[in-house]
């Protein structure tokens, strides 16, 4: 401590006392100082605590020196503002509840804003019950020189939060709003354009844009112009859409809101097309139409009703009344319509009724209509009228009546039974024949009585042909028996149809023609027909048979060491065989020809390779006689000759031709051809020329060459041989194929036969390789020969012999039933006719077999028939293949290769191929059809035997036709021929083939009604 300088002077009393004064006001200027600030203080606590801000004012040490409610309440601080005063601002972030982040906020801001010395705003706090604050932290300087107090301060912002996001929704509307909006500047600026808009302006081209557009900005500157909105509408390509225009002149923009109405557009078009349609179906109705309303006034009338378009217009408006007095109707025309109207309106049911109305030509009669029609109140809205001019119904009726009685005097004249049954097979209607041999009916109902009668299979017949035509709709023609109480039996022929009466039912129209007489004929005529097919078919057998064994002993004989001599008797014995073959071939042509039975093929065949495969053999015969054979092929001319034909008639035309031009030229040339002619999308037509430098024929013989068994010169048999029938058959032949066979010929100089054709064309089928015949295919294989001709045994038994098949043989059919019982085989020949059980007979005793594989035995029938249909009646019992005799060796051959390898594919009587592909993976569906199929058969199959042995052939025919379809589905192996024998059973026929026919069908169903419960599902068999 420094000493006081020696010139100071020493403080006396009075100054000491002068100090204590001033100190003593100093201690009171204080204390009141202090009471003043803690009046402040409490006067600004009190201040804020009644702001809407919540605020925290802490010194430079961190401790709190002002809190106010508001940020108590904000942050869930549970002590009063004021006892935080002078505590530190950790204890109160730790008393932070709302605020999950917020423990440590308060220190780390104070902290950051002591550091730094600058403020911060406009920071977001976010608190746990959903509230958003926003926080400003301000340094404040304090009133210690030096020091620095922070000032924390928040606002609740929440519902301003709230209200820029519902703004911020609402500013999005514009944008994903469906429909196209978008906004222009008075300049023309385009401001906005939503989404909707931008997708509808990409879909154009730029020319139609600009126009579009342009028109946008004209309607959106004239709005603009007159302050007053537009509407307009604008095509963007094929939408249409309806453009309001909202000006804001204030503002100066244009609002443009677009609605399409496309769809509205085609609907009100419709509805204006449609609204047309029925005016003018009303207009052209020729049927009077009106309509009026509850007071009968009319509302509209058609021009039929009022044909006068003056009048109609009249019309209008007016009543009933006043519409009969203006044309001078009679009033009590006005009062039946008036009352009729009341009843519609009453009753509410159409109201029908016949008025009489002056007319110029005369009265006209009416049938007139009144119809009610209520509006949603169930008040009347309008009544419907329409009326018919009956005047020419009324007078046809009277006609009628009178042509009625008229018909009925021309039916009863007729000798024919006309008559109509119901389906209850009541008579409803009958002429007069029809009732006099009605006047039999109460005999013929006793004798039906016995089940067993004539009379009671009659009627039988009779009820099962109406049920027919009724079920079906066909028409059918047959003839019945109608015995008499004498014994004498009628015949009728009768016409069958179905008729429908105005009500909807069917009934049976019959016209029955007494044939007895022509029934008597046709009997015999038939039996002289089938005389003459019995004796060609025997002629055929008879001729062939031996003629197989000749050729078939020729070629084993031919097979043998021979000298020259040997070989040249052989040839002429082959050769004899074969001339003898053709000439009965050309009988049995004319006789298929004269009786309508000639048949043909539809096939798909190459028109050149068939012919020319034909005309070789003929071509090295004409060479061998020292002729020149020339040939033009038809693929020079038509490079794709497939068609739709017989290529064994075709080839028959053309051998028979060129067979005759060999015969008839000693020297010189042959020469055939084929040549193009023209073609459609569908068919082709070619030429064939046969030219020869032969003797000729004279002009006035030419016709007689195409007659049967007919030579051009008397001496031409005796000269060159043959039957005259090869021209006769080939002209038939050719004009059955729609040509016409012609001739150019000069005797001495030749001839020439063309004919000209138009067939169907085919498609070329896919090239395949050939099959290789394997001589040793059926080595091992055992065989059953059923023939009763012992040279033909022999015969058949050197060829199989010779390909290494053990043969067993049988003379006639019951000894081959009897050893395929007792052996197993892999294939039967079986011949037709033959002693003891023919051939059909022997088939259905083997299909019959309780052994299904043995039953299924393949059968090739080895006939000697003299027509093609009969090899269908063949397959129809259960053969599977036939072939004629006399046979060549390779085409047995083949036919056995085949029928083996057939066997051993067919594994089951059926194939399901076709309907699991109809069913598409769906087993329950095959499962369904399975199980209709074993509910339903086996009792067709009883009624089908039932039927055929009471020659029932028509009901065969129905039952047949009704189960056809189940066969397809089920593909049923091996029925095809039987079901199309048998579907037309009720026509004449052969009863031995049809019942071949039944047995092999119901034989085959029984082994399908076996086999098929093995495809159902495990849980449905």
């Amino acid at each position: 401590m420094s000493e006081l300088p020696s010139s100071a002077a020493t403080p006396s009393l009075a100054d000491f006392a002068q100090a204590q004064a001033r100190i003593e006001q100093l201690e009171q200027a204080l204390q009141l100082a202090h009471q003043a600030k803690k009046v402040a203080d409490e006067r600004m606590a009190y201040y804020a605590n009644y702001l809407t801000e919540g605020v925290v004012l802490l010194n430079a040490e961190g401790k709190v020196l002002l809190l106010n409610k508001p940020f108590c309440e904000f942050f869930g601080v549970s002590d009063s503002a004021g006892q935080w005063l002078q505590r530190p601002v950790a204890e109160l972030s730790a008393a932070i509840g709302l605020c999950c982040d917020q423990s440590q906020q308060l220190v780390r801001e104070f902290e950051a804003v002591v550091q730094s010395g600058q403020p911060s705003y406009g920071k977001q706090v976010h608190l746990t019950n959903g509230r958003i604050l926003d926080r400003d932290v301000v340094p404040l300087q304090a009133l210690e020189v030096g020091s620095t107090n922070v000032l924390l301060r928040y606002r609740d912002i929440t519902s301003q939060h709230q209200a820029a996001a519902e703004l911020q929704a609402m500013s999005r509307i514009p944008e994903q709003n469906p429909n196209p909006v978008l906004r222009f500047r008075k300049n023309g600026e385009l401001l906005f354009a939503n989404a909707a808009l931008r997708g509808l302006r990409d879909s154009l081209d730029a020319d139609s844009l600009a126009l579009v557009w342009q028109s946008l900005l004209d309607a959106a500157t004239q709005a603009l112009a007159t302050n007053a909105p537009q509407t307009l509408e604008i095509a963007f390509g094929p939408r249409l859409f309806r453009v309001k225009v909202m000006p804001f002149a204030a503002e100066e923009y244009t609002n443009l809101y677009l609605q399409e109405i496309t769809e509205q557009r085609e609907v009100e078009l419709q509805m204006a097309n449609q609204r047309q349609f029925y005016e003018t179906i009303l207009d052209e109705l020729p049927v009077e139409v009106v309509m009026l309303d509850a007071e009968q006034r009319y509302l509209y009338a058609n021009p039929y009703a009022v044909p006068n378009a003056e009048a109609r217009t009249w019309l209008l408006g007016h009543t009933i009344t006043e519409f009969c007095q203006r044309y001078q109707y009679p009033l009590t025309l006005a009062e039946q319509r008036v009352r009729m109207f009341e009843e519609a309106q009453q009753d509410e049911q159409l109201v029908i009724w016949d008025d009489i109305t002056p007319h110029p030509d005369g009265v006209r009669c009416h049938q007139r209509h009144y119809k009610a029609i209520a509006g949603p109140d169930g008040a009347l809205q309008f009544m419907l009228g329409y009326g018919l001019d009956i005047t020419d119904r009324v007078k046809a009726q009277q006609q009628l009546l009178d042509e009625q009685k008229f018909t009925q005097q021309v039916l009863d004249t007729i000798p024919s039974l006309i008559y109509v049954r119901d389906a209850a097979g009541n008579l409803v209607f009958r002429n007069h024949a029809m009732r006099q041999l009605q006047e039999f009916r109460p005999y013929r109902a006793k004798a039906a009585q016995d089940a067993n009668s004539i009379v009671a299979r009659e009627e039988r017949e009779y009820t099962a042909a109406d049920a027919h035509v009724l079920a079906t709709g066909e028409e059918i023609k047959k003839e019945d028996p109608y015995t008499l109480p004498s014994g004498e039996v009628l015949w009728f022929q009768t016409i069958k149809r179905p008729l429908r009466r105005p009500d909807g039912a069917m009934e049976v129209l019959g016209v029955s023609t007494d044939i007895t007489d022509l029934k008597a004929a046709t009997e015999a005529a038939e039996a002289a027909a089938k005389a003459r097919e019995n004796f060609l078919a025997n002629m055929s057998h008879e001729i062939r048979t031996p003629l197989n064994g000749v050729l078939g002993m020729a070629g084993q004989l031919a097979k043998t060491n021979l000298n020259e001599r040997q070989q040249e008797l052989l040839k002429v014995i082959r050769s004899s065989g074969q001339h003898l073959l053709g000439i009965l071939n050309d009988v049995l042509d004319m006789a298929k020809i004269t009786s309508g039975k000639l048949e043909f093929e539809q096939t798909a065949f190459n028109l050149c390779d068939s012919m020319g495969q034909a005309v070789e053999p003929l071509a090295l015969l004409a060479t061998e006689k020292g002729l020149e054979f020339k040939g033009t092929p038809l693929r020079e001319s038509c490079p794709n000759s497939w068609v739709v034909g017989d290529p064994f008639r075709l080839n028959q035309i053309l051998i028979n031709l060129v067979s005759n031009a060999v015969k008839f030229t000693e020297r010189g040339t042959i020469s055939v051809g084929g040549y193009y002619v023209g073609e459609t999308e569908t068919h082709l037509t070619t030429e064939f020329r046969v030219t020869d430098t032969g003797i000729g024929i004279a002009p006035d013989k030419i016709d007689r060459i195409f007659e049967g068994f007919t030579q051009a010169y008397a001496d031409t048999t005796r000269r060159f041989g043959g039957t005259g029938l090869g021209l006769s058959i080939s002209r038939v032949l050719v004009e059955k194929l729609g040509g016409l066979l012609k001739v150019e010929s000069e005797v001495g100089r030749g001839s020439t036969f063309s004919f000209t054709l138009t067939l169907p064309k085919a498609e070329a089928p896919r090239a395949k390789k050939e099959d290789v015949v394997d001589n040793g295919s059926l080595a091992g294989r055992r065989i059953l020969l059923a023939e009763d001709n012992e040279i033909n045994r022999d015969v058949a038994r050197l060829m199989l012999e010779e390909w290494q098949v053990q043969v067993d043989e049988a003379p006639d059919g019951l000894v081959a039933v009897e050893m395929h019982a007792a052996n197993a085989y892999d294939v039967i020949l079986m011949d037709i006719q033959m002693p003891n059980m023919n051939g059909l007979e022997a088939t259905a005793r083997i299909r019959q077999h309780p052994n299904a594989v043995r039953a299924q035995v393949p059968i090739l029938a080895l006939t000697a028939n003299a027509f093609r249909a009969d090899n269908e009646l063949y397959l129809a019992a259960g053969m599977n293949d036939c072939l004629a005799k006399p046979f060549e060796e390779d085409a047995l051959y083949q036919k056995l290769v085949d029928l083996v390898a057939s066997a051993a594919q067919t594994a089951r009587s059926y194939d399901l191929t076709s309907l699991r592909e109809l069913a598409r993976g769906k087993q329950t569906f095959v499962d369904k059809i399975i199980r209709s199929f074993l509910r339903n058969i086996p009792e067709t199959v009883q009624e089908l035997r039932l039927a055929a042995g009471d020659s029932n052939w028509t009901r065969v025919a129905e039952l047949v036709h009704h189960i056809k379809p189940n066969l397809v589905q089920l593909g049923v192996e091996g029925v095809d021929e039987a079901v199309k024998q048998l579907e037309q059973a009720r026509h004449p026929g052969s009863s031995e083939t049809r019942l071949a026919a039944i047995a092999h069908l119901t034989t085959r169903l029984d082994r399908v009604v076996q086999e098929l419960p093995s495809e159902l599902s495990s849980e449905e068999a």
